[in-house]
């Protein structure tokens, strides 16, 4: 008799790979079949037959993906809705995932065409789409019904790890708009079967949003966490009743220790003094939230964000070389969906940077044996703001790195801001014969992220530049603070 198969927050590490390597197989036989035009394309370019896959073991034969290589022309003519699944009825045959095919058959016997037709689409098309903002423009997250459907599932075990439960009240203090913070719980709420209200507009102010709060009932409250220290003071100003609470939920990012050390004793001076605080997190070309397992308030721990491996690969690199990191060491977050269709790319950089690395040790705290990020993450951790020649830029240093890393193995880029203006310099070795110079300056002009100057230096010199370079990606030197 076959044993009962384990919770997803309870399985050992070989069960969570087994079902990962499944996984895996049928999400890149369904983006390169179903079609992801990117992921079609660039897998064809490098001659890998999506058929032939095997799974977590070759998961780095597959190269890493970053915003440039999707928002520079040259390197993607389709532009950014080449990340969104264009389905037909066909490439559900060839799918080859049998769940899809069944239900699809089970339409069509007991409902007809136009059933069946709906079940099809419930795979193929894409119905959704969050826009992830970034250097460059907006990239879309299209999800299909089915993706949504997952969506939902990790929105109740958001809610799990929170520590919510059905008979909550949510209050959605995250402004509406195509954001995976919005969505995410929004559909924390569908998936649970939370009561909630998400009635805060886009670029609403705080207290505008609490004047028009007329409900004191909620139980729990999800903002913004740029926004969650000063949360109770603006809710006792606005005479909200907090003494029902008890989640706050920090949506966007990890708090800092001090964070939460002021978001705990304004709640316990506003009256819920039986409040709890948590925090939500997801890349923002992601699909899911993750969340942290939840501390009274009062207690400024941490645990790290609890993630769903049967819902995405997690990798951490490092910035400079995409190489793997040692379990715990800080690097940039790299994530690979399993199981939805709608689009997206494997291995995808999310430049977010994970301070404390991943483990897949035990919560200490819930004892969940899923893979934990953090606990402290910096989204967009290599993404400036800079006044580049005289125009404004939003831009990534890891474009540079990236660009630069094509032509030498030995680089270094560096920011420098003086007389209110930023200036953008790319080493490379002068040994390494990087070729014509003017490729990399069309490259990242593109990418709006213009150099400064391009300078070809011996190793020496890049070597003296490295060691007083301070951090510890030295290759990138973030002189504008």
């Amino acid at each position: 008799m076959a044993g009962v198969a384990s919770a997803w927050d309870e399985r050992t590490p070989k069960e969570q790979r087994r079902l990962q390597n499944l996984l895996l197989r049928k999400t890149i036989l369904q983006m390169a079949l179903g079609h992801v035009p990117y992921v079609r394309t660039k897998l064809a370019a490098l001659g890998i037959e999506a058929r032939d896959f095997k799974g977590i073991d070759e998961l780095s034969s597959l190269p890493l993906t970053m915003r440039r290589d999707i928002v520079d022309p040259v390197r993607n003519p389709e532009g950014p809705r080449a990340l969104i699944l264009r389905g037909t009825a066909e490439g559900v045959k060839r799918f080859s995932d049998r769940s899809v095919l069944r239900r699809v058959a089970l339409a069509r016997l007991f409902g007809g065409e136009e059933v069946q037709e709906l079940a099809i689409e419930a795979a193929t098309r894409a119905i959704h789409v969050h826009l992830a903002p970034g250097p460059g423009g907006r990239l879309p997250v299209a999800y299909t019904r089915d993706d949504l459907d997952l969506l939902a599932r990790a929105g109740g075990r958001l809610s799990a790890l929170l520590g919510l439960e059905r008979h909550d009240r949510l209050l959605n203090l995250v402004p509406a708009g195509p954001t995976l913070e919005f969505w995410g719980i929004y559909y924390m709420a569908h998936g649970t079967g939370l009561s909630a209200v998400h009635f805060r507009r886009e670029r609403q102010d705080l207290r505008r949003a609490l004047e028009a709060f007329d409900d004191a009932a909620a139980t729990a409250i999800a903002i913004p966490a740029d926004e969650a220290p000063m949360f109770p003071d603006v809710a006792r100003q606005e005479r909200v009743d907090l003494s029902k609470l008890r989640m706050l939920i920090a949506v966007g990012r990890s708090l800092t220790a001090d964070e939460r050390a002021v978001v705990g004793e304004g709640l316990i001076a506003a009256g819920a003094t039986d409040a709890r605080i948590a925090a939500a997190y997801g890349s923002a070309e992601g699909r899911v939230l993750w969340g942290e397992c939840s501390v009274p308030a009062g207690r400024t721990e941490t645990f790290g964000f609890h993630t769903f491996p049967d819902m995405e690969i997690l990798e951490v690199v490092s910035p400079e070389t995409g190489d793997p990191v040692p379990d715990r060491a800080p690097g940039e977050i790299v994530i690979t969906p399993l199981g939805f269709r709608g689009g997206s790319v494997p291995r995808w950089r999310t430049g977010d940077l994970a301070l404390g690395g991943i483990t897949t040790e035990p919560c200490p705290n819930c004892g969940r044996t899923v893979p934990r990020i953090g606990p402290t993450v910096r989204r967009g951790a290599w993404q400036r703001v800079v006044t580049l020649s005289g125009r404004r830029s939003w831009i990534d240093l890891r474009d540079a790195g990236a660009a630069a890393a094509e032509r030498s193995p030995d680089w270094q880029v560096e920011l420098r801001h003086e007389d209110g203006a930023h200036q953008l310099f790319v080493y490379l070795s002068a040994q390494d014969n990087p070729g014509p110079i003017i490729d990399l300056y069309e490259d990242l002009k593109r990418l709006r992220s213009r150099p400064t100057q391009i300078v070809l230096v011996d190793t020496a010199e890049l070597a003296a530049r490295r060691s007083t370079a301070s951090g510890p990606w030295t290759r990138y030197w973030d002189q504008s603070d």
